[in-house]
């Protein structure tokens, strides 16, 4: 047992588990500022160790095996448990200090929080933000993000703390001289969108829903582009409220079309630590305040 452990190196941990969230040898590579050869090197040396197969490549790339499967969810394990540990040494719990790293989509952070970093950095000026645009799930466990910012409810899991803090109403907008429209007349215009691989989210179905006669004009995976676009005439869009109406755009809908849930989430284990807890609040603080904007239903 003893040769065991010594034998294996601890390194690979962190790489194995990257490799079964990337899967791929090419994107663990580029996670880890490696090169790929070096990722192949250290799965055949530890497979080698271990004396078992821990992954094997499909079409759908490398996927762990039983055994696999099984060494991973122990490595998760001791790998939170590790990352606990660190952060618990790290930490100074006399002051609010540090950096903390937020995910979200990027609208959330461009167009909108920035707006009110300012009175927060005023609050604590030794906290450091780390800003991270992304629609992933980022792991809080391998220390990827510490707090994140989702337009949807995530799935359960007991190590996250999770909260709905909020709604943000999309409805359809044209150019600031956009003449009023019909309903019954939206599916003749020319349509902008996202592009397909955003084809699950709910402001996409919505204009599936609608039938449109044509294909859009413009498609980005860009909220701003699309903003843009919409400016200068290019099409119809179906936009958050908040962003639309600060740009100048024309509502043709008769408020929000659809509303998606805003949820905050934490680590359970480091939620508690002075500069998580400080951010967390003051985005919970943040949105609070925020509330009658970001749905976007205006008032009589």
């Amino acid at each position: 047992m003893t040769m065991l452990i010594n034998a294996f190196d601890w390194n690979d941990i962190r790489l194995l588990l990257i490799l079964q969230r990337e899967g791929s040898l090419s994107a663990t590579a580029k996670a880890l500022g490696v090169d790929v050869s070096t990722i192949s090197r250290r799965l055949t040396a530890a497979e080698k160790t271990l004396h078992t197969r821990l992954f094997i490549r499909t079409h759908k790339g490398y996927q762990a095996t039983q055994v696999g499967l099984a060494f991973l969810q122990a490595a998760q394990h001791i790998y939170d448990r590790i990352h606990q540990m660190l952060i618990t040494t790290q930490s100074n719990t006399q002051s609010i200090s540090g950096t903390v790293r937020i995910t979200s989509v990027d609208f959330i952070f461009s167009l909108w929080l920035f707006k009110q970093l300012a009175g927060l950095k005023q609050l604590h000026p030794t906290l450091n933000l780390e800003l991270l645009h992304d629609n992933r799930d980022l792991s809080f466990s391998q220390s990827e993000a510490d707090i994140a910012i989702r337009l949807a409810k995530p799935a359960s899991d007991a190590e996250l703390l999770m909260r709905k803090v909020g709604e943000i109403g999309w409805a359809v907008y044209g150019h600031a001289d956009h003449e009023p429209l019909d309903i019954n007349e939206w599916p003749q215009q020319a349509w902008l969108s996202y592009s397909n691989d955003l084809a699950h989210v709910p402001e996409m179905r919505w204009l599936q829903q609608l039938n449109c006669a044509n294909p859009a004009v413009l498609q980005s995976n860009h909220l701003h582009a699309l903003i843009e676009a919409c400016t200068h005439k290019v099409g119809l869009a179906i936009l958050p409220c908040m962003l639309a109406d600060a740009a100048g755009l024309k509502q043709l809908s008769t408020g929000p079309v659809l509303f998606r849930e805003v949820w905050l989430l934490s680590h359970r284990q480091t939620a508690q630590l002075p500069r998580f807890q400080a951010v967390y609040n003051w985005l919970l603080a943040q949105f609070t305040e925020n509330a009658v904007l970001l749905r976007g239903v205006k008032q009589a």
